[in-house]
């Protein structure tokens, strides 16, 4: 009877499982992207993320070097090879589900890692590029399917690598944040260069050309973009940016809690001789020594360019807090949004805050 009964409750438990299996993916990517919100982030852990992050290459490069020596290898070719390279051999396709594997989790770790980064920057369209291919590692038949195509398997290694870097970079080169693109391309092409057709001097497949092809005109599309488009310097950012009237410190100080503020109430403020200031807190590493600069925009037409003093890097992810004023603003009784962009001074995007203007 017992046994009736447990063979029962597996049927419907599988059953269960058909049907609501399919929800398994978005429940995993959901919890993945709430957990990574709860993740303790310091830069102490730069070092060993770079150390893996570039071990991790180097097992890519030899992985896929050695699976391309085999998979096109004669068989007196392969009857020449050592024993354990023959032994390598004969566990090809085992190599093939451990590189894809270790692919799959080392790009599902960086996504997950840097996603707390694009919103706290409100990269809105990186955070939404990296929930999706995030869900792309989560799910796998999708995976499974997505990883044959080579410019798929390009793609991910690239934006893991440059979101390693790109959060590394400005903890290990603080004085060199101006070269911070020139290197960024650099690593670019070190990962989408074909470095298995090299070492074994194999005639590359149409589909690998054609990847590396696209890939690098999206990189040098990437060289011409707005900064604040560009892919973004993840170690440095804004937290809890706003707006005030007057600025810090002085008698008519009043912090805006909202990022919407009346119509009238504004120009009554504005033209009671008060300014509307942005303050920008920002967070940055050890080392760091730049001015910022803030650009104005109303309806997202650039109005000015204030820059500020220098801001430094402070230990415990303590905030360097920034800010300027403005008192005149153009087409300000019609304008919906008011905008403050900062910038470092060699024009690296570190933040923005937006004020919305309602109507009565």
């Amino acid at each position: 009877m017992q046994y009736k009964n447990d063979s029962k409750f597996l049927i419907q438990a599988k059953s269960l499982y058909s049907k609501y299996s399919f929800l398994l993916p978005w429940v995993s990517l959901l919890w993945g992207v709430i957990s990574s919100f709860l993740l303790t982030r310091d830069y102490t852990k730069t070092i060993r993320l770079s150390v893996f992050t570039f071990a991790f290459l180097f097992f890519i490069v030899t992985m896929s070097t050695w699976y391309s020596f085999i998979k096109n290898s004669t068989h007196e070719k392969i009857n020449n090879l050592k024993k354990i390279q023959k032994s390598l051999h004969k566990r090809k396709d085992l190599l093939e589900f451990l590189g894809s594997t270790a692919t799959q989790y080392f790009v599902q770790y960086i996504f997950m890692f840097c996603i707390p980064f694009m919103y706290f920057k409100q990269e809105w369209i990186w955070f939404i590029f990296l929930i999706v291919f995030a869900l792309f590692t989560i799910w796998d038949p999708l995976w499974t399917k997505l990883f044959r195509y080579s410019f798929f398997r390009l793609l991910l290694r690239l934006l893991a690598f440059c979101m390693a870097f790109s959060f590394s970079y400005a903890v290990l080169f603080p004085k060199n944040l101006d070269t911070f693109y020139i290197w960024l391309a650099v690593v670019s092409f070190v990962i989408v260069f074909p470095w298995s057709g090299t070492f074994i001097q194999k005639k590359l497949k149409r589909s690998e050309i054609l990847s590396t092809f696209f890939i690098s005109i999206l990189m040098i599309a990437h060289l011409f973009l707005p900064n604040d488009l560009k892919f973004p310097l993840l170690s440095i950012w804004m937290e809890n940016a706003h707006f005030s009237f007057e600025k810090p410190r002085t008698a008519r100080f009043q912090i805006m809690s909202e990022d919407q503020v009346n119509r009238n109430f504004l120009l009554n403020k504005l033209n009671s001789d008060i300014y509307l200031c942005s303050i920008s807190p920002i967070i940055a590493p050890i080392g760091i020594s730049y001015e910022i600069v803030h650009e104005w925009y109303v309806d997202d037409q650039f109005v000015d360019k204030i820059s500020l003093p220098t801001i430094v890097g402070l230990k415990n992810n303590d905030r360097y807090k920034t800010f300027s004023c403005k008192k005149f603003f153009p087409n300000i009784k019609e304008a919906k949004k008011i905008t403050c962009k900062t910038f470092l001074k060699n024009g690296i995007y570190v933040g923005q805050a937006s004020l919305f203007i309602k109507s009565d």
